[in-house]
């Protein structure tokens, strides 16, 4: 169910369009991911477009906002120097509000499940069962990986995705990147088994006869109930070395870097602006 959910909670990811377009088609995306986990008949095929499209809708015209606002905060307060370590703390917290507010209206689109047939939902567990297993294939392979190999890894992946942003890291923003990754506790084991304690309790829920409404909508309101106390922590700890990090930086930007921080968020938010805009009427 989180990837049935993720494909449609990507609607949420303006981040990761890369041009107009994507964001205009990604209903077309979600549609057509939803299908790759269960086969639906004509009358359902219809319902997901409308429900897809709704929630498109819905999104651009009632989230986009939002970001674009806090995004404009945030870049105003980088290139007047005021920026402090509490916005930054602040800013993530409005990113899982914002994620909750994508959770609730999942949660009030999500009756298809209700119209699907016994083997129809048979097909959608064993399908998410399948995908799960592939990422715990993965893991198995990285992990005859050494922890440096591993390490090095995510360095090359963060340190491309900061240069997109920054230009070329200088030697202390290169340690501080290095110093962050080693320190920083590894969480893909534990997120796994916690998506496989969710998926456990999403077949509970929809093989009951009736399907356990109830259930479904407390799992896709708030999924974290199932994480246990190690993982938990584990995750409060990443979060709050990830926010110290991007402290760090900040506090490291030399004026050219300040100036393409600056850049690149003026261009996401003449991007939010176009598709605020494309999708006002």
């Amino acid at each position: 169910m989180y990837r049935l959910l993720g494909v449609l909670i990507v609607l949420t990811f303006i981040a990761g369009c890369t041009a107009n377009i994507g964001y205009k088609f990604a209903d077309t995306l979600v549609e057509w991911k939803v299908k790759d986990y269960v086969d639906l008949n004509d009358k359902q095929e219809e319902l997901l477009s409308k429900k897809v499209d709704e929630m498109h809708q819905w999104h651009a015209q009632t989230q986009l906002p939002l970001y674009r606002k806090e995004l404009k905060s945030l870049r105003d307060k980088v290139e007047q120097k005021s920026l402090t370590q509490q916005d930054i703390s602040d800013f993530e917290s409005r990113l899982w509000d914002f994620w909750g507010n994508v959770l609730t209206q999942v949660e009030a689109e999500a009756d298809l499940l209700t119209t699907l047939t016994l083997t129809q939902r048979e097909q959608l567990i064993r399908r998410l069962e399948e995908a799960q297993e592939e990422r715990y294939q993965r893991l198995e392979e990285d992990k005859k990986e050494s922890d440096i190999l591993r390490r090095l890894d995510r360095i090359t992946e963060v340190e491309e995705d900061l240069e997109d942003i920054l230009g070329d890291l200088t030697t202390e923003q290169d340690k501080l990147l290095r110093s962050w990754v080693s320190e920083s506790p590894e969480l893909r084991e534990q997120w796994l088994s916690y998506r496989a304690s969710w998926l456990t309790e999403f077949e509970k829920a929809l093989m009951s006869r009736p399907i356990d409404e109830k259930r479904l909508s407390s799992l896709i309101l708030d999924p974290r109930q199932l994480r246990n106390e190690d993982f938990q922590q584990n995750s409060e700890q990443s979060s709050e070395l990830r926010k110290e990090f991007l402290w760090d930086m900040y506090q490291s930007l030399n004026p050219e870097q300040r100036k393409k921080v600056i850049k690149k968020a003026d261009e996401y938010i003449d991007l939010l602006d176009s598709l605020i805009n494309d999708f006002s009427d």
